[in-house]
């Protein structure tokens, strides 16, 4: 699992994933069974991952993602992009990010979205949401997630500080203490 980030927001598309991934198929992008569940800044889990490349031997590809907008009463998918090494040529580089690079992604992805002149919908309709309220929240909530994952990575290392008041120790009548196999559980 990874995030989403602010960086990699392309536009909200004002259709229906299937929609939206129609699009992307008649561009020739693929689905792409090889990505790690994306996390939104929300907590909104990635519907879909895509991905370009010039040829299936290319050293890069262009990985899209998207975000369906949920409890929303109009179709809208959210849509994320980045550029990076091919994970079938470099699956190293690609697992570690090297050669990632969100500017470009974006940039590539948005050009060829806002021009779509297709078959598959009539007309892609879009809007690119790059409002001083949405950059916060994502910011925002993104250093919420980052101070939960820290206080998770502290109390995994730290067996004592698990926010329970119950002690290490399991009291028994007439017999001797023993201590909880909850103090084992990462040993």
């Amino acid at each position: 699992m990874s995030p989403t980030t602010a960086e990699e927001y392309v536009l909200t598309a004002h259709c229906s994933e299937a929609s939206i991934e129609a699009v992307l198929s008649e561009m020739g992008f693929s689905r792409n069974p090889i990505a790690s569940l994306k996390v939104r800044f929300d907590g909104n889990t990635s519907e879909g991952s895509w991905v370009w490349r010039p040829s299936l031997g290319s050293l890069w590809q262009l990985h899209v993602v998207l975000h369906a907008l949920t409890d929303d009463p109009d179709d809208r998918v959210d849509v994320y992009a980045h550029w990076e090494c091919s994970w079938i040529r470099h699956p190293f580089r690609h697992y570690v990010a090297r050669g990632y690079d969100a500017e470009t992604g974006v940039e590539l992805a948005r050009r060829w979205l806002t021009g779509y002149d297709g078959d598959a919908i009539d007309g892609l309709e879009y809007e690119i949401d790059d409002s001083i309220e949405r950059r916060l929240s994502e910011r925002l909530s993104l250093s919420y997630y980052k101070v939960k994952e820290y206080e998770l990575a502290l109390r995994k290392r730290l067996p004592l500080v698990d926010g329970d008041d119950r002690g290490m120790t399991i009291d028994r009548e007439d017999a001797r203490d023993a201590v909880s196999p909850r103090i084992t559980d990462e040993i």
